[in-house]
C-alpha cells in the first residue's frame, strides 16, 4: 500500500494544521510512503506520527531541529522525503561531549526483484524460472508475473533435489537505480555533515547464506558449479557499489571509513567474532524469523547497524537504511541496548515511473539505471 502524511492524518481525524507538520514541504506531506498501515500518534497535542512505535516520521526541518549539521548537506531533493527518525537528541548529545565516539552505519541492498534470476533445468527437460531476491516462480519475467504457488525457490529445490540437472542464474542488472544510490550517498552525505566516521555494509555475504541453503540437499559438484557461478554475479554487482563508493569517498570526505564485505575474509571475521555475545542467544534467535532459509541472512541483517561498535567502539550510532530496514534497526537496537546508544535515519523507497511499484519492485524496463550521474557533475 501507499500513503501520505497528508492522508494518514486524515484518516485519524487529525488537521494538518493542528499538527508539527503544518509548515513542512508540500512534497514531503504528499510522497507516495510504500509500506503497511503500521502508524499510530500517541501524542495527539503535536501530532507527530510514528512508524511501528520505533522511530517517528519527519520532514527535513524537523531532522535539522535535532541534528543542527544536517542543513549543510548539499542535495537538491532533500526537503521532498518523509524520514523516520528515533534517538537523534542523544546521538547529538554524544556528538557535543565525545564525537570521536559517534558513527553512521548504512548500506543498500545489492539488487531488487527481476535483476538475477535462476533458471532450474531438470532431468525431464522441463525447466522453472525464479526469481532469486523473492524467490517466487515466474509465469511470465517480462511483465513480472508470478506464479500463484506455495513453494519458493528454496522449497522447490528440496523438494526436487534429485531430479534437478542444472541451476543457470541470470544477471540482469546493469546499472545502479536512483534508490541504490541514495542508500549510499544518505550515510556519507550524513557521516560528511557531522563531521563523524562511517561503516558501509555490502551485505553478498547475506545473499549467498540464502544460496548456500537452498542448495544444501544437493549433490557436491552441481552445489559448487552454482554457487561458483552465482559469485560471479554477486561480485560483479558488489563492484558497481564498490565504484560508487570510491566516488563519494573523494566528494564527501568521512573522519574514519570502513567497508564491510563478504570477499574482505578479516573484516567478516570481526564481524561474526563481535556480534555473537549479542546476536547468538537463544532468547534473540526465537525473535527473528520462522523462515530457516532466511535465518542465517537475517542473523546478518540485525547485527550490521551494531557495526560501527564492532569495528571502531562507537558508543554513538546511526543507522541511516532505507525504512524497510525499520525491523532489523528495532531489534538491532533492543540486542545492544547496555552497550550502545543507536538512533536512526530511516527514508523511503522511491515509486518508479511504472506508477505502481518501487524501484526495487517495478520490472526492468523501470529501473532507470545511471539516472543518479547528475548528481555527481
Amino acid at each position: 500500500m501507499f500513503y501520505t502524511v497528508r492522508g494518514l492524518l486524515k484518516d485519524r481525524g487529525v488537521r494538518l494544521e493542528d499538527t508539527v507538520y503544518r509548515n513542512c514541504n508540500e512534497q514531503m506531506l504528499d510522497f507516495k510512503i510504500a509500506s503497511g498501515d503500521f502508524y499510530e500518534i500517541p501524542d495527539l497535542s503535536n501530532g507527530i506520527l510514528r512508524f511501528k512505535n520505533a522511530a517517528d516520521l519527519l520532514c527535513y526541518g524537523m531532522l535539522c531541529e535535532q541534528l543542527p549539521y544536517l542543513k549543510y548537506i548539499v542535495f537538491r531533493h532533500k526537503k521532498m522525503f518523509p524520514y523516520y527518525g528515533e534517538d537523534l537528541d542523544k546521538v547529538y548529545e554524544g556528538l557535543r561531549n565525545e564525537p570521536e565516539s559517534v558513527c553512521v552505519e548504512g548500506g543498500p541492498c545489492l539488487f531488487g526483484e527481476h535483476e538475477v534470476t535462476a533458471v532450474i533445468e531438470m532431468k525431464d527437460g522441463t525447466s522453472y524460472l525464479f526469481d532469486y531476491s523473492t524467490g517466487k516462480k515466474y509465469n511470465n519475467q517480462e511483465n513480472g508475473e508470478y506464479a500463484q504457488t506455495d513453494l519458493d525457490l528454496a522449497g522447490f529445490i528440496e523438494q526436487n533435489g534429485e531430479n534437478i540437472k542444472d541451476i543457470v542464474f541470470h544477471n540482469h542488472k546493469t546499472g545502479l537505480t536512483y534508490q541504490e544510490y541514495l542508500h549510499v550517498f544518505f550515510p556519507f552525505a550524513i557521516a560528511n555533515a557531522l563531521h563523524v566516521s562511517l561503516v558501509m555494509t555490502l551485505p553478498d555475504m547475506s545473499y549467498r547464506k540464502y544460496l548456500e541453503y537452498c542448495l544444501r540437499y544437493l549433490n557436491e559438484d552441481l552445489k559448487e558449479k552454482t554457487i561458483k557461478e552465482f559469485d560471479e554475479i554477486l561480485y560483479k554487482i558488489s563492484d558497481m557499489y564498490i565504484e560508487l563508493i570510491g566516488t563519494l569517498k573523494g566528494i564527501l570526505p568521512v573522519t574514519r571509513f570502513a567497508l564491510v564485505h563478504g570477499r574482505d575474509q578479516k573484516m567478516m571475521d570481526l564481524f561474526y567474532e563481535k556480534r555473537a555475545p549479542f546476536i547468538e542467544r537463544n532468547k534473540v534467535l526465537r525473535s527473528l524469523t520462522s523462515n530457516t532459509a532466511k535465518l542465517e541472512s537475517i542473523k546478518d541483517y540485525i547485527s550490521m547497524p551494531a557495526l560501527p561498535y564492532y569495528v571502531f567502539g562507537s558508543k554513538y550510532i546511526i543507522e541511516v537504511n532505507s525504512m524497510d530496514e525499520t525491523d532489523s534497526y528495532r531489534k538491532c537496537r533492543k540486542a545492544h541496548k547496555n552497550e550502545v546508544v543507536m538512533g536512526c535515519i530511516l527514508f523511503p523507497e522511491l515509486l518508479s515511473e511504472d506508477g505502481i511499484n518501487t524501484l526495487y519492485c517495478t520490472t526492468l524496463e523501470y529501473k532507470d539505471y545511471g539516472k543518479y550521474e547528475s548528481e555527481l557533475e
